[in-house]
């Protein structure tokens, strides 16, 4: 009895601390970083300043929650730098590829 319970605990342990991580700590499975992938602003400058921008620091397990947060931070983004505004496309990941 006394091995099956301490078989049980191990494999919950190990179970526990293999599961995969997140540069940043969080759990591999969840949805931690945002960023822009594609920019069609005018100028060349403006294309790289969007494809340099990334957020993290959230964990959602669920896509769509990400991607709402996401478009709001994107949106956001936009808002604040340009008078008028042009398309981008991002997404999210599971890490800071930045």
């Amino acid at each position: 009895m006394i091995r099956k319970v301490a078989l049980l605990v191990s494999v919950v342990w190990f179970t526990v601390s293999c599961s995969p991580k997140n540069s940043d700590g969080s759990d591999a499975t969840t949805y931690s970083s945002c960023s822009i992938t594609e920019s069609n602003a005018l100028f060349t400058s403006d294309r790289a300043k969007d494809i340099s921008q990334c957020w993290d620091g959230v964990s959602y397990k669920e896509q769509s929650l990400a991607q709402t947060w996401c478009a709001g931070k994107v949106s956001s983004y936009i808002a604040s730098e340009y008078i008028f505004g042009h398309s981008v496309v991002a997404g999210v990941a599971s890490n800071n590829y930045h």
